[in-house]
């Protein structure tokens, strides 16, 4: 099989996958895993990649026995694992905590031979000539499938030692960069998550009322906005004075439009939703203002979204257009705290129904007490805002850089002083 191959520069060339792995080392994993259980060998799957990393808050557990068999796939940390099924072409690097892990089918294990870096080996495999070669050859018959015969023959550009470290370093260090500002974001929005649960869903203020107490840190014209009791509903004991709907009755939910793919443009101003999120950019728009979308169909259906802004909503994903846009945060809040899994439905492709969704029951707060949980929320969201922009600049610009870097076309220097104007 042959490949269509940019040049290099002296002193460069392409080597395939296979030879910079240990020897018979590339493969997949646990065919046949069975049923999960609670105290078994945590194997990683497709769903556990996010954005070059691994994200372990779901890891499926299987038999000790079953595991065994697969010993080729076992983990040690510094592994490069990359997804062969379904979203292919994910990639990630095994950090040490996960040493005795092993895999599914669907995802690829290489062990970096000697001389070779796991992270070197890595920022190639996401380079957008090797997802161009490994989605060129996969098979799409019933379900997208990389053949490891083609992993294992994918080109990989060879810099001398001292460059290919230089690179390989200066990639992960706009990783981490990234990585930091997703942290910032995942805290910002755990302070208002918990916020939200404290308010709606525990009922803390009301309980301290209740006792006689006054909240804590609670001032007292926020104190005021709480009842000091509960009454029975549909739900149970809820706030006095408050009441039971639905989210169909806060909002309509509409089903998104499939975008053709000639209209995605990744230079647009506008995200295109998905059913995993972000799936691309357009400068197209079928949603506007605080936007609120549920993943309905595949793996990540369930999972909510938000932009401020204009956003395209497309066919696997839904809008959740509250009757109220001052209502539109606290109602996010309240969709990101509830058990989602309850209305899933299907086995082989799981979804969601608008339908059911609407039919979700909440603990409605009076409408002075919603304005005022959004008042205090709003400053955190606007630094969500700046903060996701930010990561957008850096990820563009490290997706920009990483195809030249590896190609012999940039060099270090250059490329600092592209990071140093931004």
């Amino acid at each position: 099989m042959s490949f269509d191959l940019p040049s290099l520069p002296a002193g460069w060339t392409f080597a395939p996958l296979e030879s910079c792995a240990v020897p018979g080392s590339i493969s997949y994993g646990v065919v046949q895993p069975g049923s999960p259980v609670v105290h078994g060998v945590p194997i990683i799957r497709v769903n556990n990649f996010r954005d070059m990393c691994l994200n372990l808050s779901d890891v499926m557990r299987i038999e000790p026995e079953v595991e065994a068999k697969y010993g080729r796939t076992r983990l040690s940390g510094g592994e490069v694992l990359l997804t062969l099924v379904g979203t292919i072409g994910q990639v990630a690097v095994v950090p040490r905590t996960c040493a005795g892990f092993n895999v599914a089918r669907a995802v690829g294990v290489v062990k970096p031979a000697n001389g070779i870096d796991a992270k070197w080996i890595a920022i190639c495999l996401r380079s957008p000539l090797s997802q161009h070669l490994l989605g060129s050859r996969a098979n799409t018959t019933v379900q997208t499938t990389i053949n490891l015969k083609d992993v294992r023959r994918l080109p990989i550009p060879i810099p001398p030692l001292a460059e290919r470290e230089q690179i390989a370093d200066f990639i992960s260090a706009l990783d981490d960069r990234i990585a930091l500002l997703r942290e910032t974001n995942a805290t910002l929005e755990a302070i208002a998550q918990a916020l939200f649960k404290s308010w709606f869903v525990d009922f803390d203020p009301v309980r301290a009322k209740l006792q006689g107490l006054t909240p804590a840190g609670m001032d007292e014209a926020t104190t005021a906005l709480f009842p000091n009791s509960f009454e029975d509903s549909a739900l149970g004991a809820v706030p006095k004075g408050g009441g039971t709907g639905t989210v169909g009755s806060l909002a309509e939910l509409k089903g998104g439009k499939q975008l053709d793919r000639e209209l995605f443009d990744e230079a647009g101003s506008n995200p295109v939703f998905g059913g995993a999120g972000v799936m691309g950019k357009t400068n197209l728009s079928n949603a506007d203002d605080f936007v609120i979308c549920v993943g309905r169909v595949g793996a990540y259906c369930g999972q909510f979204f938000w932009h401020q802004g204009r956003a395209w909503v497309n066919n696997n994903a839904s809008h959740i257009r509250p009757r109220a846009s001052e209502h539109a945060i606290w109602l996010y809040e309240w969709c990101k705290s509830v058990n989602i899994d309850t209305i899933k439905k299907g086995a082989a492709q799981p979804f969601v129904s608008n339908g059911d969704i609407a039919a979700l029951m909440l603990v409605l707060p009076h409408d002075k007490l919603i304005a005022h949980f959004v008042d205090v929320v709003t400053p955190i969201y606007r630094r969500l805002d700046l903060v996701r922009t930010q990561v957008e600049t850096f990820v563009a610009l490290r997706d920009n850089l990483l195809p030249r870097l590896i190609s012999g076309k940039l060099r270090i220097p250059d490329a600092d002083s592209m990071v140093q104007g931004e």
